[in-house]
C-alpha cells in the first residue's frame, strides 16, 4: 500500500497462505432412472472454508528502532447439508449451512526520534467471532443433451456475534509523558454475508464443454454499537450491489484426463469513498485458472494453478492516533495451488 507507513513509506507484504482441506459427501437414494441414467434423490453434506487471509508482516520506518508490526487473521468455516431430487431434465435442490466466522487483528507500532526524547508506542487488538446461518436453493434444466442451464440463491447470512477491543498507548515529548489502556468487551459484531444469486450455462459438444456464471452479490448496511461511535468503538460494515462473471471450459483428452481453463473477476462490494468502514479495502480482482484431471472406475483427482490480480484503494492512518485517516493506492496479487479429489462408491 502506497504511503501506508507514512509519507515516502509503502507498505510491501508477502504471506504463504495454506487452507485446510474440504471435504463433503454425497448419497444417491432410489432405483436408478431409465431416462437420466441417475438416482432421483440425493443428500448432501459438506464442510469447507470458501476463503481465508492470514497476514503477518513488518516493517521498519528508517531507524531500526522505529518499527511497524500488523498481524491479520480471518477465516469463516461452513458446515451444512440438504436435499435434491430430479424430476426428468429438471433437478432440484435446497440445502442449509451454519457459518463460524472468527477475525484477529494486532497491531504494534514503535516511533522514537533520534535520541529517545520522544516516541510513542501504539499497541491495539481486535478480536470477532460469528455464529451465522445460510439457507440455499438450486434448479438445473437439461435443455438438451448438449445445453445446461442453471440458477442458485444463498440467502443473506443471520446471526450474531462478538468484538473484543483493546488499546494502549505510550509516549513521550521531550517534556510530559503520558499514556492509558482501553479494554472493551462484549461488543457486536452482526455477521456481513450478502445475498448472492448465480445463473450459469454450459455447453458440450463432443470433447469440449464450454460455462459461463453471472454472480450478482445484493447490499447489505450492518452498524454495531452505534452509541459507541464517540469512543471509535462502533462498527460499519457497507457492502454496495456487484455483478460478476466467470467463464471456463475442458478439453476431454481421452483415457480419463482432462483439461480445463477460466478466467473469473471478483469485484469489491465496498463503498471507495468512505473512511470510517470497517471494511476498507476497495480492490477489484481478476482471475485466470489451469487445471488437469483424471478420471478412473471410482476416484476423480483434479490438479490447478489460479492466480489474480487487483488494483484499488485502502485506508491509511495520516497521524499516530489514527484519528485522521485518508485513502491510498492499493495493490494485490496471489497464486495459490489447489489439489481435489474424489471416490465414487
Amino acid at each position: 500500500m502506497k504511503d501506508a507507513l507514512g509519507d515516502g513509506n509503502d507498505f510491501v507484504y508477502r504471506d504463504l497462505q495454506v487452507f485446510p482441506v474440504a471435504s463433503a459427501g454425497i448419497k444417491k437414494l432410489g432405483a436408478v432412472e431409465p431416462e437420466t441414467g441417475v438416482a432421483p434423490h440425493t443428500l448432501f453434506f459438506s464442510v469447507f472454508i470458501p476463503d481465508g487471509l492470514t497476514t503477518d508482516d513488518r516493517a521498519q520506518l528508517g531507524d531500526v528502532a522505529n518499527a511497524y508490526f500488523s498481524r491479520r487473521y480471518n477465516q469463516t468455516l461452513w458446515i451444512g447439508g440438504g436435499y435434491a431430487i430430479r424430476l426428468g431434465r429438471v433437478g432440484i435442490g435446497a440445502g442449509a449451512y451454519a457459518l463460524i466466522g472468527s477475525t484477529s487483528y494486532f497491531l504494534d507500532l514503535n516511533v522514537v526520534t533520534p535520541g529517545g526524547a520522544e516516541f510513542v508506542i501504539l499497541s491495539a487488538r481486535d478480536d470477532l467471532s460469528t455464529l451465522g446461518f445460510v439457507g440455499s436453493a438450486g434448479v438445473r434444466w437439461d435443455v438438451t443433451d448438449q445445453l445446461r442451464l442453471g440458477l442458485s440463491v444463498f440467502t443473506p447470512e443471520w446471526g450474531g456475534g462478538s468484538r473484543n477491543s483493546f488499546v494502549r498507548i505510550g509516549f513521550s515529548t521531550g517534556t510530559t509523558a503520558g499514556g492509558f489502556a482501553s479494554q472493551d468487551n462484549d461488543l457486536s459484531a452482526t455477521p456481513s454475508l450478502p445475498l448472492r444469486v448465480q445463473a450459469g450455462v454450459a455447453w458440450e459438444a463432443g470433447r469440449w464443454t464450454v460455462a459461463a456464471d453471472l454472480i450478482f452479490l445484493g447490499p447489505r448496511n450492518i452498524h454495531d454499537n452505534p452509541e459507541r461511535a464517540p469512543d471509535g468503538l462502533d462498527r460499519i460494515v457497507v457492502r454496495r450491489p456487484v455483478l460478476n462473471v466467470a467463464v471456463g471450459g475442458e478439453l476431454a483428452l481421452g483415457g480419463g484426463f482432462a483439461l480445463r481453463a477460466g478466467f473469473f473477476t471478483d469485484f469489491a462490494s465496498s463503498d471507495p469513498a468512505r473512511v470510517d468502514v470497517d471494511n476498507t479495502s476497495h480492490v477489484n480482482h481478476y482471475g485466470l485458472t489451469l487445471s488437469g484431471g483424471l478420471r478412473t472406475e471410482h476416484v476423480r483427482t483434479d490438479v490447478g494453478v489460479t492466480g489474480w490480480w487487483g488494483k484499488g484503494t485502502d485506508v491509511i492512518p495520516r497521524n499516530l492516533d489514527f484519528s485522521l485517516l485518508g485513502r491510498t493506492d492499493a495493490t494485490e496479487y496471489g497464486v495459490f495451488v489447489f489439489l481435489a479429489t474424489a471416490y465414487e462408491f
